[in-house]
């Protein structure tokens, strides 16, 4: 299946280049109902997300909200489109250790961090924790106010749910997403001593909304995947631009395609 994702030639030429695709926390979109505080917890921040939509039609108010008049782009990219990484017996700090190998689309360094672990995305997992259709809703705060509990040994985090809803204004989107949950700590390395303190220890970094290092995370993309991109340029794409983005697709694919916007001559985006 494709996706759709509606940008700038800039965020084109760097994704492109790189090879890879942004994730964004989710207390820094656009939507700010997405900055989901539970108990005093801004969950959001330990949530990075990247956002599509499955829908092929064009989508006027995605052209115009996310993509520019003059230099806008939208990218299909197949769904299937991350780099998978063998992931080998976890070395860990506390003596435990991690029996056989993983796929898994996180490298082993962001499993493996000292002061933060992103969650092992398993590759061909039919788990809807990374990849999700957003759930349209009247009442988002209904949905996420409660997803964080301390249970005075621990805590109860409902992390699934973060990232999921929105609220019914925005179901033009038709959006769906990838979704990374990041830890503020890494547990892997708690020292064995230690282990029966894992849940206060949790309950403390996220009481105190303890920072990961890092507002965004890139995920590297399959090399098959980006030389097969299909570009639609705005209606509105102006000459010059659209030379950017043919040469663009000329040096950094072998088989990228560019199109005429099915909008073209139909729509004056202003």
């Amino acid at each position: 299946m494709k996706l759709y994702h509606y940008t700038t030639i800039d965020t084109l030429a760097l994704i492109l280049r790189n090879r890879t695709i942004r994730f964004n926390r989710l207390d820094k979109v656009d939507d700010l109902e997405e900055k989901v505080v539970s108990c005093g917890v801004n969950l959001a921040q330990y949530i990075f997300a990247s956002c599509w939509t499955k829908d092929a039609e064009e989508s006027i108010p995605l052209w115009k909200m996310y993509a520019g008049v003059t230099n806008g782009i939208r990218i299909a990219l197949d769904e299937d489109m991350f780099q998978a990484y063998l992931i080998h017996d976890l070395n860990l700090n506390n003596g435990l250790h991690s029996e056989g190998s993983i796929i898994s689309l996180i490298p082993q360094k962001d499993i493996e961090a000292n002061d933060y672990m992103i969650m092992p995305v398993y590759k061909n997992s039919n788990s809807d924790f990374f990849y999700r259709d957003i759930e349209y809703v009247d009442d988002v705060q209904e949905k996420t106010s409660d997803l964080f509990k301390d249970t005075g040994n621990g805590v109860n985090i409902e992390f699934g749910k973060v990232g999921r809803y929105k609220n019914m204004r925005w179901a033009f989107q038709k959006e769906s997403r990838f979704v990374l949950n990041v830890f503020p700590f890494n547990p892997l390395h708690v020292p064995t001593g230690m282990m029966d303190f894992v849940g206060k220890i949790t309950a403390d970094c996220y009481k105190v909304n303890k920072q990961l290092p890092f507002e965004y995370y890139d995920m590297k993309l399959q090399d098959s995947v980006v030389d097969n991109i299909e570009i639609t340029l705005s209606p509105s794409m102006s000459e010059s631009n659209r030379i950017i983005v043919e040469a663009l697709c000329k040096q950094f694919t072998k088989n990228g395609i560019v199109k005429e916007s099915n909008l073209s001559g139909l729509v004056n985006l202003k």
